[in-house]
C-alpha cells in the first residue's frame, strides 16, 4: 500500500511534533502493510516564506529523522518527499513550482481554501495544469459543500485524493460513492498527523473498501498510486457499479 498523504516529518507543520512521533506513525504504518509513504507537509508560500526556504526546512525535517530512524535500527517504508501547497493567486507564475511536486512527478499535491471556492481558485488549477504539472486536489471529502462547482474541475487535467477517514465514516461513505461516479477518487491518503486523533489509519479503510466496495475499488486505487509514484497516468475510471441493496447498506 502507498500512504498518498501524510504528516510525518517532524517539526515542520502541525503533524509529527518530534522524531519520536514520526517513528511511531512509519512503524505502525508498515506494521499494516503499508509499504511507501509520501511526506507532504504544508507548504503555505508567501513573501516572508519562498519555495526554496520550504525546501529548506523541509530537507532538515527529512534528514533529522533519518538520523534518528537509523539510529533506531527500526525497519520503515519508504518515504518519498511531497508536499501539500495551499493554492494561492498567480502561483501558477511562480518559475520554481514544479520543485513542490512528489519527488521525480510532475504530480503536485493542492490544498484548496476552507471557504467558497472563487473564480481566480479554479483558473489557478486550470494554468497549473497547463504547465505541464498535474495537480491532485487533496482531501476532496472535506469540501462536500463546493460538490457543485466540482464540474468546473472535471474537464481539467486534475485528480482528486479523498482521506481515510471518509471511508472509515460510516456517514461520509455515501458522498465518496458519487465521488467515484464522477470519476472524482483517484488516489487514497491518511493524511496522519499523530497517532490519536489523526493516526495511521490506511490499512482499516482500505478493509472497509473492499467490504463494502469491492476489491475493484481497491485494486484502482493502488494501481493509481502506484502509477503517479512512476509518472505514469492514472487509470479511466472503469468501476462496476454497485447494486441497489449493496449502496444501501455501504
Amino acid at each position: 500500500m502507498i500512504d498518498f498523504h501524510s504528516h510525518i516529518l517532524p517539526g515542520i507543520d502541525d503533524g509529527a511534533k518530534n522524531s519520536r512521533m514520526s517513528l511511531e506513525m512509519l512503524s505502525a504504518s508498515l506494521d499494516a502493510g503499508v509499504s511507501t509513504i509520501i511526506a507532504t507537509p504544508h507548504c503555505y508560500i508567501s513573501a516572508d516564506h519562498s519555495i526554496q526556504d520550504f525546501l529548506k526546512d523541509r530537507e532538515c525535517s527529512y534528514q533529522r529523522l533519518k538520523e534518528v530512524a537509523s539510529e533506531s535500527g527500526e525497519e520503515l517504508p519508504e518515504i518519498i518527499l511531497g508536499s501539500e501547497v495551499r493554492i494561492y493567486p498567480e502561483m501558477c507564475r511562480n518559475p520554481e513550482l514544479e520543485k513542490l511536486c512528489i519527488a521525480n512527478t510532475n504530480y503536485i499535491l493542492l490544498e484548496m481554501p476552507y471557504e467558497p471556492w472563487k473564480d481566480w481558485m479554479y483558473e489557478e488549477v486550470y494554468e497549473i495544469s497547463r504547465m505541464g504539472l498535474r495537480p491532485i486536489l487533496a482531501h476532496l471529502d472535506r469540501f462536500v459543500s463546493e460538490e457543485k462547482h466540482f464540474s468546473n474541475l472535471y474537464s481539467i487535467d486534475a485528480l482528486f485524493q479523498i482521506n481515510a477517514s471518509a471511508f472509515i465514516n460510516k456517514n461520509q461513505r455515501r458522498q465518496v460513492l458519487e465521488f467515484f461516479a464522477n470519476d472524482a477518487a483517484h488516489v487514497i491518503g491518511s493524511d496522519m498527523h499523530n497517532m490519536t486523533t489523526r493516526p495511521p489509519n490506511l490499512a482499516e479503510a482500505y478493509d472497509i473498501i473492499e467490504k463494502k466496495f469491492g476489491w475493484e475499488y481497491v485494486d484502482y486505487l493502488k494501481h493509481n498510486s502506484h502509477r503517479i509514484i512512476k509518472n505514469d497516468v492514472t487509470l479511466p475510471t472503469l468501476l462496476p457499479k454497485l447494486s441497489f441493496i449493496k449502496k444501501m447498506f455501504i
